[in-house]
């Protein structure tokens, strides 16, 4: 009898435990919702949606979706998995960062993070819209960054991983500080840092593009123009940083600073490959210091700068 008895309670402590993953399971879906008339005490359905980011990343499964069901702010969120969040439909879900980030991702190293159809705003006090540093991908596609102290997007992977900006507006990422800027990439680890930036408008901060060491960038199709320092730049400090420009309206950069330029190359394995590009009206149009290089094309127009200055090789067209 008190064999049975034994065998009985095992049974149910098995059950107890099977229903109880079970419930975890459930409790993460593989789409989520937030509204701004949601909470965070709901399950985060259609029907059912919460209140923040924050609020609903928790409930969604790894390589799931968050979506917006109306326009709103949906607060700051650490990002930690495999995620999209997607703010069409409506009129752009948004993010007020003041005094803060508006989006960290410190994921793992396959994970692939999918930001889109967002307006993050830092009102002028927040400190970066995207704080990149660790994960596979960061995807950034219609989104709008703008009102930040520090840079708008900051890619800072602690390891090697890949960067993808496409049809975005990032602008007004300035204060008085040094190394404000609208896109800042500069991988921390021993890595290196893949980027393609197309299709978007880098404008009015504090600098618009800056690779660092052992950074590879693809820039395509953009705008760059109004920013304090420079527009685009490639800056060494010993290891690589390599930058290809193509299709660009590189414009009004760098006026009254001290390395004003609209295409920069600063240090000895700094390299600018440039094509198709408009270079005009910048405090110096192509700037090269301390042994840097910047190759063109040969199909530039590079013309009413204050200084338009000369790339220091032709490549061949192939």
């Amino acid at each position: 009898m008190k064999f049975g008895i034994d065998r009985f309670s095992k049974l149910v402590a098995i059950a107890v435990v099977m229903m109880a993953a079970s419930g975890v399971a459930n409790a993460q879906a593989t789409r989520t919702w937030v509204s701004g008339v949601g909470d965070d005490a709901n399950p985060c359905s259609r029907t059912a949606p919460c209140k923040t980011f924050a609020g609903a990343i928790s409930k969604t499964a790894a390589a799931g979706i968050i979506n917006v069901l109306d326009p709103g702010g949906f607060g700051a969120v650490t990002i930690t998995k495999s995620i999209t969040i997607d703010g069409g439909g409506v009129t752009h879900g948004g993010i007020l960062a003041a005094g803060t980030n508006g989006i960290i991702v410190n994921a793992g190293i396959t994970d692939v993070i999918v930001i889109r159809n967002l307006s993050i705003d830092g009102v002028k006090t927040g400190l970066n819209g995207i704080r990149f540093l660790a994960g596979g991908s960061l995807h950034v596609e219609q989104v709008e960054i703008s009102g930040f102290t520090s840079r708008g997007l900051d890619f800072e992977p602690s390891g090697t991983s890949q960067l993808f900006v496409s049809n975005s507006d990032i602008h007004n990422n300035v204060s008085a500080a040094s190394g404000t800027g609208g896109i800042y990439i500069s991988p921390t680890g021993t890595g290196i840092a893949t980027a393609s930036i197309s299709g978007s408008r880098i404008n009015d901060n504090g600098f618009g593009i800056r690779a660092n060491n052992r950074s590879i960038v693809a820039v395509s199709d953009c705008v760059a123009s109004g920013n304090v320092n420079f527009g685009i730049a490639s800056v060494s400090t010993g290891d690589f940083s390599d930058v290809t420009v193509k299709n660009c309206q590189v414009a009004n950069n760098g006026y009254g600073a001290s390395v004003g330029a609209g295409l920069l190359a600063d240090g000895a394995a700094s390299n600018v490959r440039i094509s198709d590009n408009v270079v005009t009206n910048n405090d110096n149009g192509l700037r090269v210091i301390n042994g840097g290089n910047i190759r063109s094309f040969g199909n530039n127009q590079v013309t009413d700068n204050v200084t338009d200055g000369n790339p220091t090789a032709t490549l061949t067209q192939k």
